[in-house]
């Protein structure tokens, strides 16, 4: 019998092996083997089974096979649909399906362990109105028909239960459940929650735990052992043996988004895994992604809204602040400044959200003009730490290139100066105008250290901190009890941003950090310091009008034929050297005008970020049509491309970046 064999190695190509077959144990598409290949041995799976083939060389026999696991069909048309649909090579789709595997499989207690019986232990919980409707609106789904529910939610309305309710559900009827959340360092808040309300103790998978305990949780999803994980984007590509649910929780995020080497949407593929399970697929957020509502509005998903918090607290009230009236170079508005005053009075914590790293975006020279930029991008080099002088740093946020600050130009010895705002720079004006205050920054250069981080947390909740300083870290699924006001400081940049999505981004962004504001017996207040206090998104935030806002959006979109009403694919072409990146780019440019007619090609045109990590980069972009029936000529034509070696493309279908 010849078996048709794909291998992780970096090529389209299958390989035949053979294998002598007896009694009950014939192999099955899906199953996975081990086979030597170029004298290496790799796991491989089989993807098609054959009596005999016409081929001229000698066929290997396959050395084994993992009878204890196998791919099974939905497992084997995801990934096939994933290659096809992000335009990336199946093997090495596979190749992140296989990220975890033990091949010293029999060493592992868990493929003789006996599956406990589920049995659904609930505690009794005090549920608002809107929760028991949410709860009772997915009992209308069963777990093996797919559908697609978004669970729309306010912040601080107790969505987590929401779905945990379901959850709960499908694993006592014996089927197994991933939930999906878009940071590490949420995952801890979330188990806590659901051993303490449901008695149910999740495994966690993410980039950061053991290989030994990532082997284990593979191989428990492969049987079936396992029945509920949650984890970050890497999650998605378990093997699960029987999945009856995927909820992707802050579905909104950017980092469901994969930007590197294979780029692909995990939210999307969360959807596609669960229509190829057949089961159910829940998508929470109190701010839905455009994409998202879009599908609800034309039937293919459904949507449940809970409007109100828990224990009655009411959302914060939102103002902004007109900051072309404050003095120049004004950080913190007088409005804001005299509200943390009143707060340290009456021992209640402000938090202020900026969402820019560092101390200041940049360093230029006041004598000559010259800026400090990254040796290896074309980008500047970003100072941090400018409150302890002594480890002062300038770090490339691209490459991570890192060197000691220096106040001094290394062109003409004149003194630099530090225009523009990070974190640091705010919690050094915040020290300077409160200094008995007691200050932490949450940011993402501080909480690496995953005990410094908690330390950090459990400082908030406990009301040890007066002013919490941070960047889109705090807006993301934290519950802190004593925050009564927020600040939003720099928003225009992102009102600003050249993304046909940053409407979108700065809306869901202003929601999420205001959510932190009021949660527990206070009556939240939210500032927005802007120049632009009149622009569409703040007045749609302030008046709490999400539907509107949607319905703004989405019309402009339609306007301008950006998705969710085009398909976009961003093409990215790059090379140590600038004339290959240059030539190479044109030619694909040239060669898509002339097979495809009816595809709009812009580029190749230099990058935003034109020169990263010493490689130079150029931009295609291609726009499509929905109805375009072409989509899927031009993606096998991008498939099929192959590059000089000294050149690199990477595609990105449905792109969220465009840097």
């Amino acid at each position: 019998m010849i078996l048709e064999i794909l291998l992780p190695v970096a090529t389209d190509k299958t390989f035949y092996y053979k294998i002598k077959t007896s009694g009950n144990h014939s192999p099955k598409i899906g199953n996975l083997v081990e086979v030597d290949f170029r004298g290496k041995n790799y796991i491989g799976m089989i993807c098609r089974i054959e009596k005999s083939v016409e081929f001229k060389n000698s066929i290997k026999e396959i050395k084994k096979v993992f009878r204890e696991v196998t791919f099974n069909k939905e497992l084997v048309e995801s990934l096939f649909f994933l290659a096809n649909y992000s335009c990336n090579k199946l093997s090495l789709i596979f190749k992140l399906f296989l990220s975890a595997f033990p091949k010293k499989i029999e060493q592992y207690e868990i493929l003789n362990k006996k599956k406990k019986n589920p049995s659904l232990n609930i505690k009794k919980l005090e549920l608002t109105s809107d929760q028991i409707s949410a709860i009772n609106f997915l009992k209308l789904f069963n777990c093996k028909d797919f559908n697609v529910v978004v669970l729309d939610g306010v912040t601080g309305s107790g969505k987590t239960r929401v779905y945990m309710h379901k959850a709960a559900e499908i694993i006592n009827m014996g089927y197994q459940c991933l939930i999906l959340v878009p940071e590490i360092i949420l995952t801890q808040q979330w188990v806590k929650e659901i051993i303490k309300d449901f008695n149910l103790s999740p495994e966690v998978y993410h980039s950061s735990i053991t290989k030994k305990k990532k082997e284990l949780i593979w191989l428990g999803a492969a049987t079936g052992k396992i029945d509920l994980i949650l984890g970050t984007r890497s999650a998605l590509f378990l093997p699960f043996k029987n999945l009856g649910l995927i909820v992707v929780d802050e579905e909104h995020d950017i980092s469901y988004k994969q930007q590197e080497q294979i780029i692909f949407n995990v939210r999307d593929f969360a959807v596609v895994r669960a229509k190829k399970s057949n089961c159910l697929s829940i998508l929470c957020s109190a701010t839905p992604s455009v994409e998202t509502i879009s599908n609800f509005l034309l039937g293919k998903y459904k949507r449940v809204v809970m409007q109100k918090r828990i224990n009655k607290s009411p959302l914060p009230t939102i103002s902004s602040v007109d900051m072309k009236m404050e003095k120049k170079n004004t950080m913190i508005s007088k409005k804001l400044e005299n509200t943390i005053n009143y707060n340290l009075k009456k021992n209640l914590q402000t938090l202020i959200f900026i969402n820019k790293r560092g101390y200041a975006p940049f360093v230029i020279c006041q004598k000559c003009g010259s800026s400090k930029a990254c040796i290896n991008c074309n980008t500047f080099l970003v100072l941090h730490s400018k409150i302890n002088s002594k480890n002062s740093y300038l770090l490339c946020h691209q490459c991570n290139y890192k060197e000691n600050f220096v106040n001094k130009c290394s062109n003409c010895d004149g003194e630099l100066k530090f225009p523009g705002t990070g974190i640091e720079k705010i919690s050094e004006r915040i020290t300077n105008l409160f200094p008995k205050a007691k200050i932490c920054m949450l940011s993402s250069d501080y909480t690496k250290n995953k005990k410094k981080f908690e330390k950090i947390i459990e400082n908030i909740v406990s009301n040890k901190v007066d002013i919490i300083i941070g960047t889109q870290l705090v807006s993301k699924g934290h519950n802190f009890p004593n925050i009564k006001t927020v600040g939003i400081l720099n928003i225009d940049n992102l009102l600003n941003d050249f993304d046909f999505r940053s409407n979108e981004k700065a809306f869901q962004q202003i929601v999420q950090v205001s959510g932190r504001a009021g949660r527990i017996n206070l009556i939240g207040e939210v500032f927005i310091q802007s120049f632009q206090p009149e622009h569409p998104v703040i007045k749609f935030v302030k008046s709490n009008d999400k539907e509107k806002f949607y319905k703004w959006e989405i019309k402009l979109r339609k306007q301008s034929l950006q998705p969710p009403f085009s398909n976009l694919i961003s093409l990215t072409i790059e090379s140590l050297k600038e004339n290959l990146a240059k030539s190479y780019s044109k030619k694909i440019s040239n060669n898509l005008k002339t097979i495809f007619k009816n595809l709009l090609v812009y580029g190749p045109a230099p990058a935003i970020i034109f020169k990263r990590n010493q490689r130079y980069r150029y931009k295609i972009l291609l726009k499509m049509g929905k109805k375009n029936s072409g989509q899927r000529e031009i993606k096998n034509y991008l498939l099929k491309i192959i590059p000089p070696y000294n050149v690199r493309i990477y595609t990105d279908v449905d792109p969220t970046v465009f840097l």
